[in-house]
C-alpha cells in the first residue's frame, strides 16, 4: 500500500493538480485491476489481424481493433472464426465519441470488401454483408437501406457497450443493449452453409477508433443470452459443489442452466417463476440462493421456503403463495406464511433484496426450520402445524428478481462461510456484475474506521466511480445510482467523506486530498443521475457538508485550484439535489438560499452559474429578489446554452462541468420570475436560442423551452424578439405530445396577446374572465352528471384554460403546506369548487396541508361525494356495496407482491392523476352545440403532511411524466381516510 501511494504521489508531482488529472493518477495506480479479462476462447474468436484493410491493426489485448489515420476512406475488419451453425454472442465496446459518421457493426462473408474510397456504409454495401449503423441507426444490406433500427426509434442512442447475437441456425441477427432486447435486425442470413460462413465484422471511417469485441459464447457453452437474445445470467458457472440443484420441472417462465444451479425468470412477466429443489431438503444441509440480477420495471422480489409437494407432480402456480396443494411455508416480504396464513414475521423484508444478497433455510434433526439472510439466522426456529417427513426447497423468482444461483454448500457443517466463498464468483463488466461489486464496497465502508481510508477510496474509485465514467448511458447510470441508494450507499459515502475531510483539516496530504476529490465527484455524478441518491444525500447530511465549504471560502476568498474544485463540486451536488422535491424542506432547514445567494456575485462565472441554477429550484416566492443576476452572468449562461445546440445529446461542457440544455432552460425559466433577469435574458439573445431548442426532437426540451418563452413574454423591454418565436410555437401547437402542445399554446397566447385574446383550439373565450366558453362547456358536462348543487361552492370555481390561466398570470407550479410541497397547476382543466367540512377550516388545511390530485372514473364521482370523501378497497359505502379495485388495476388476486391496494392514491402532478389509467375518458355530447367531446374528471384535494408515503409511478411509463416531479416520487398513498379532504372537482374536455 505504501509503495502504491508513493507511486501515486510521484505521478501527482509531475502533473498539474486538477481534478481530471487526479482521476488519471488514480487510474494509473489501479490500471492492472481495470484490464478487461480475456480468456483463451475469446482470443480464438477475436478480431483477425490478417483479415482486414491495411488501415486496421489489432492491439496487444488481442480483442481490440484500431483504425489508423488514413482519411477519405472506409475500412473493415472481420473476426477470426466462421459461423455456420449455433447461436453466438459478442460483446462490443465502441465509445460514442469514437464513431465518426459511418460506424457499423454486423456480419460479413469472406467475399465482402475490406476498404472503399470515401465515407460509406461499407458493412452492408454488397450482398455479402449486413450492417447496423450506430450513428444514423440504418440497417444496410446489398447497398440498400432496410429501415431504422430499433424500429422507428430515430432518437435511440446506442450505448458504448452492447451485444450482437447471431443465430446461425435460422439466419437471424439481433442486438441487445443494457437490459433491452432490440429485436431482430436481419433475417435470411446464410445459415448452415459452409460456403457462405459468417464473420463478426466492423467498418469505420474515424481515425484512431478502438473497437473491442469479446466473444461471450454459444448456446450450450458460455453464452449469457438465450437464442432470442434475452439475458440469461450475468455470472459465470457457479464454483464448488452443492448438494442441491433445481428440478427440471419448474414455472412456465423459468430457464435453468449450469446443471440446475442457476435459474432465471424470463422478462415477459413478473410471475410464473417457481422453482423447487430436485431432492428433498436434507437435515443440517442449508439450502441457500443468491440473487444475481434484478429487473427494475417490476415490484416485489424473490421468496423462499419449502413445500411437501413433489416437483414431479406439482401443478405449478403463478406464485407459490397461491399454492393450495399439500403444505407450503414461504418467506414472502417480511412475513412467513403457511398455506397463505401468516405464522411469523421477520425484521428483514425480502422485497428490499439487492444483488448479491443470499437467503436460505435449513432443517434441523428435530424437524424445525431456521431461515437465513446473508448468513445470519433470523428469528426463532419455525415448526409446521403438522410435521412433514419429506419437503422440498422452493424459490419464487418474482417481480424484480431476475436470476438466482444455489450457493456452494457442504453437508453437515454450518454454511455461513459459503456466503463469503461465492463472492468471488461474480466478475465481468455487465451491469449486474458491477452492482455486485458495488455492494461489496458498501459493505466495506460499513466497517467505518476499521478500514484504512485510502483503501476504501481505492475500492470506491474502482467499483463506483469507474463504472459511471465508463458509460454515457443515462439509464444505466440511474440504475447504478438507484442500486447504491438501495444499499444506503449515500449514507456510507457521506460518512467516508466526513472522515477524509476531518483528516485533511488535521493533517493535509496529497493522499487525503485525492480521496476527498474522488468522493465529492462521486456524489456530484450520482446525484445527477439518481433521484434516490439525491434524497439519500438530503438525509445523510451531505448538503450541510457542502454548504460549510462554501461558507468557509465565500465568493471572493477562493485563492487556488483546490479550493475552487471544492466549491465547484459543492455547487454540483447542491444543484442536483435541489431537483428532488423531497429535499426542499432540507434546503429551508439549513438556510441554503441565504448561504448560496452571495455566490451569484462571484467573478468566477462558472461558480456563479452553479449558484444561480441551484437557487432557481429552491428559492421561494418571497425571496425572488435573491435571484437577480448581473449581465455578465446571464451572458455566460446563454453562451453555455449555445454550446449545447451542436451536441447530439444537447449537453455542453465548461471547465469540466457538464450542463444539459434541459437544466439550463429550466433554470432560465425559473429565474425569469425576477423582472430584471427577464429583461436581461431577452436583451442578451436568449430568445433565439430557445427558438432553436423548439426545433429539437426532444419533447422534454421543447416543453421547457416553450415554458421559458411563456415566462419571458412578460418582459417589459425588447419585446420585438419575442415575436420571432411565433412560427416555432405555432408548429408545436400541432404536436402529438399533449404537454408540448399545451406549453406552445400557452406561450403563443401570451406573446400574441399579452394575456388578452382568444385561445387557439376549440375553446373560444372572450378576453374577460367573466365569461369563458370552455368553462361553460365544462359546466354543461358537470350538469350532465346530475350532481346535487349542495355539494358545490361556486365562489371558488376556477378555469385553467389557456386564456384564463394567462389572464390571471398564474404560474405552472405552486407550493402549499407546512412544510411546503409543490403541486402542478391543473392547466387545461376547469375546477368546480366543493363544499368543505368544518374541520377543514378548524385544521387550517388550505395553509398547512399539501395539495394533490386523485383521478377517478366518471361513475365514481357521485358515490365519492355521497360518502363525503374517499374510501379504500374493502370499505362499505352508502347502499351496502363493498368498494373494489377498478378493472385494469391491481387487485389482491393479481398484483406485485408487496403492493398493497388498500390505500388512497394521490399525486402532486395533474398529468399523472389525470392520465388514462386513473381518469379514463368518456364521450360527452353537448346538447347546445351538438358536438361530441371526450371528458375526464379528477378531484383536487388537501392532504395532511406526513400522513402519506411517496413512491414511484405504477403505470409503466417509459419517460418522465412531469418535468417537476420525477417518476420516482410522483405517486403518493395513504391509509388515513381523514387525512384527505377533496375541495374541487376538476373536469377536462378534449
Amino acid at each position: 500500500m505504501e509503495s502504491q501511494l508513493s507511486q501515486l504521489l510521484a505521478v501527482l508531482e509531475q502533473k498539474r493538480r486538477s481534478t481530471l488529472e487526479m482521476f488519471q493518477a488514480l487510474q494509473a495506480m489501479t490500471v492492472d485491476d481495470k484490464q478487461v479479462s480475456v480468456n483463451d476462447e475469446q482470443v480464438k474468436h477475436a478480431w483477425n489481424p490478417n483479415d482486414c484493410s491495411d488501415n486496421f491493426t489489432v492491439l496487444p489485448d488481442k480483442v481490440t481493433a484500431r483504425r489508423g489515420r488514413k482519411t477519405m476512406r472506409t475500412d473493415l475488419i472481420r473476426g477470426k472464426k466462421a459461423y455456420v451453425s449455433g447461436t453466438h454472442v459478442f460483446e462490443i465496446f465502441w465509445p460514442r465519441d469514437e464513431r465518426g459518421s459511418h460506424a457499423m457493426i454486423g456480419m460479413a462473408t469472406k467475399n465482402a470488401p475490406v476498404s472503399r474510397v470515401g465515407y460509406s456504409h461499407l458493412l452492408g454495401l454488397t450482398s455479402d454483408s449486413w450492417g447496423w449503423s450506430l450513428v444514423d441507426k440504418k440497417l444496410m444490406h446489398g447497398g440498400r437501406k432496410f429501415g431504422i433500427y430499433p424500429s422507428d426509434r430515430f432518437d435511440y442512442d446506442v450505448p458504448d457497450t452492447f451485444h450482437v447475437i447471431l443465430n446461425a441456425e435460422d439466419g437471424t441477427l439481433r442486438f441487445k443493449a443494457d437490459d433491452e432486447d432490440l429485436g431482430i435486425a436481419f433475417t435470411d442470413l446464410p445459415h448452415q452453409d459452409p460456403s457462405n460462413a459468417l464473420f463478426i465484422s466492423a467498418s469505420a471511417n474515424c481515425a484512431n477508433v478502438d473497437v473491442r469485441m469479446r466473444y461471450m459464447g454459444s448456446t450450450g457453452g458460455i453464452s449469457q443470452f438465450s437464442p432470442t437474445g434475452e439475458q440469461i445470467v450475468s455470472v459465470p458457472a457457479p464454483t464448488g459443489s452443492s448438494y442441491y440443484t433445481f428440478h427440471p420441472r419448474c414455472g412456465d417462465n423459468v430457464d435453468l442452466m449450469h446443471g440446475g444451479r442457476v435459474a432465471r425468470r424470463r422478462q415477459e412477466s413478473f410471475r410464473d417463476g417457481v422453482v423447487l429443489t430436485r431432492h428433498p431438503l436434507k437435515n443440517n444441509v442449508r439450502f441457500q440462493v443468491r440473487l444475481d440480477t434484478k429487473i427494475s420495471r417490476w415490484t416485489g422480489c424473490l421468496e423462499i421456503g419449502f413445500t411437501s409437494n413433489d416437483p414431479a407432480d406439482l401443478q405449478f402456480p403463478g406464485t407459490m403463495t397461491e399454492c393450495i396443494e399439500g403444505v407450503t411455508l414461504m418467506w414472502s416480504g417480511s412475513n412467513v406464511r403457511e398455506n397463505g396464513e401468516k405464522v411469523s414475521e421477520f425484521e428483514v423484508d425480502l422485497d428490499d433484496c439487492t444483488i448479491g444478497d443470499t437467503v436460505g433455510l435449513e432443517r434441523s434433526d428435530d424437524g424445525s426450520f431456521h431461515f437465513f439472510f446473508n448468513g445470519k439466522t433470523l428469528g426463532e426456529a419455525l415448526r409446521l402445524k403438522t410435521n412433514q417427513n419429506v419437503v422440498y426447497g422452493v424459490v419464487d423468482i418474482y417481480g424484480q428478481a431476475g436470476s438466482i444461483t444455489i450457493s456452494e454448500t457442504d453437508e453437515g457443517v454450518d454454511c455461513a462461510s459459503a456466503n463469503d466463498r461465492v463472492k468471488g464468483e461474480i466478475s465481468g463488466t455487465d451491469p449486474n456484475a458491477i452492482m455486485f461489486a458495488m455492494r461489496e464496497t458498501v459493505e466495506l465502508l460499513a466497517k467505518g474506521s476499521k478500514v484504512d481510508s485510502l483503501t476504501a477510496v481505492q475500492e470506491v474509485f474502482k467499483t463506483i466511480m469507474e463504472p459511471f465514467d465508463e458509460t454515457s448511458d443515462e439509464r444505466l447510470r440511474k440504475r447504478f445510482g438507484d442500486h447504491l441508494a438501495s444499499l444506503r450507499g449515500g449514507h456510507k459515502l457521506t460518512r467516508l467523506l466526513r472522515r477524509l475531510q476531518r483528516m485533511g483539516d488535521r493533517n493535509p496530504s496529497e493522499q487525503t486530498w485525492l480521496g476527498i476529490t474522488v468522493l465529492r465527484n462521486i456524489c456530484w455524478n450520482y446525484s445527477g443521475s439518481s433521484l434516490k441518491m439525491c434524497k439519500q444525500f438530503g438525509q445523510s447530511g451531505l448538503l450541510e457538508l457542502m454548504l460549510k465549504d462554501i461558507d468557509k471560502f465565500g465568493p471572493t476568498k477562493v485563492t487556488n485550484e483546490k479550493e475552487r474544485d471544492l466549491i465547484r463540486s459543492a455547487f454540483g451536488v447542491l444543484h442536483n439535489c435541489a431537483k428532488a422535491t423531497e429535499n426542499k424542506q432540507v434546503y429551508r432547514d439549513i438556510r441554503a438560499i441565504e448561504r448560496i445567494a452571495p455566490f451569484m456575485k462571484s467573478k468566477d462565472l462558472t461558480l456563479a452559474m452553479g449558484a444561480m441554477l441551484t437557487l432557481s429550484y429552491v428559492a421561494e416566492d418571497h425571496k425572488i429578489g435573491l435571484l437577480a443576476a448581473d449581465e455578465k452572468l446571464i451572458a455566460h449562461t446563454l453562451e453555455v446554452l449555445k454550446t449545447t445546440l451542436d451536441d447530439p445529446r444537447l449537453t455542453g461542457t465548461v471547465e469540466d462541468s457538464v450542463f444539459s440544455a434541459l437544466e439550463i432552460t429550466t433554470g432560465l425559466g425559473n429565474i425569469a420570475v425576477n423582472d430584471t433577469n427577464k429583461d436581461l435574458i431577452v436583451k442578451l439573445g436568449g430568445v433565439p436560442l430557445l427558438i432553436d431548442l423548439l426545433k429539437k426532437d426532444r419533447p422534454d426540451v421543447q416543453e421547457s423551452a416553450a415554458n421559458a418563452l411563456w415566462t419571458l413574454a412578460k418582459a417589459k423591454r425588447h419585446r420585438g424578439s419575442m415575436l420571432d418565436a411565433i412560427t416555432g410555437l405555432t408548429s408545436l401547437c400541432r404536436s402529438t405530445n399533449a404537454a408540448v402542445k399545451q406549453a406552445a399554446e400557452r406561450a403563443l397566447t401570451r406573446i400574441k396577446h399579452r394575456g388578452q385574446g382568444q385561445v387557439l383550439d376549440i375553446r373560444p373565450t372572450s378576453a374577460s374572465r367573466g365569461h369563458c366558453n370552455y368553462r361553460e362547456l365544462c359546466r354543461r358536462f358537470k350538469n350532465s352528471l346530475e350532481l346535487h348543487e349542495a355539494y358545490f361552492e361556486p365562489t371558488f370555481d376556477m378555469c385553467y384554460c389557456t386564456n384564463c390561466h394567462n389572464d390571471r398570470g398564474d404560474k405552472l407550479y405552486y407550493g402549499r403546506g407546512q412544510p411546503a410541497k409543490d403541486y402542478g397547476v391543473p392547466f387545461g382543466w376547469c375546477r368546480f369548487a366543493l363544499q368543505t367540512p368544518n374541520r377543514a377550516l378548524a385544521l387550517d388545511v388550505f395553509n398547512k396541508w399539501h395539495v394533490a390530485f386523485h383521478g377517478t372514473r366518471l361513475e365514481s364521482v357521485k358515490p365519492i361525494l355521497e360518502n363525503g370523501g374517499f374510501l379504500i378497497p374493502g370499505d362499505i359505502r352508502i347502499g351496502g356495496e363493498t368498494l373494489r379495485e377498478c378493472d385494469g388495476h391491481f387487485t389482491d388476486e393479481y398484483k406485485p407482491k408487496g403492493f398493497d391496494t388498500k390505500h388512497i392514491f394521490l399525486s402532486p402532478s395533474i398529468r399523472y392523476a389525470g392520465c388514462d389509467t386513473y381518469a379514463p375518458k368518456r364521450f360527452f355530447l353537448d346538447r347546445i352545440t351538438k358536438k361530441s367531446h371526450k371528458a375526464r374528471v379528477v378531484f383536487q384535494v388537501c392532504v395532511k403532511p406526513y400522513s402519506y408515503k411517496v413512491a414511484e409511478q405504477t403505470i409503466g411509463a417509459e419517460f418522465e411524466i412531469d418535468p417537476k416531479f420525477s417518476n420516482q416520487e410522483i405517486e403518493w398513498f395513504t391509509k388515513e381516510r381523514g387525512a384527505v379532504i377533496p375541495y374541487g372537482l376538476l373536469i377536462k374536455i378534449e
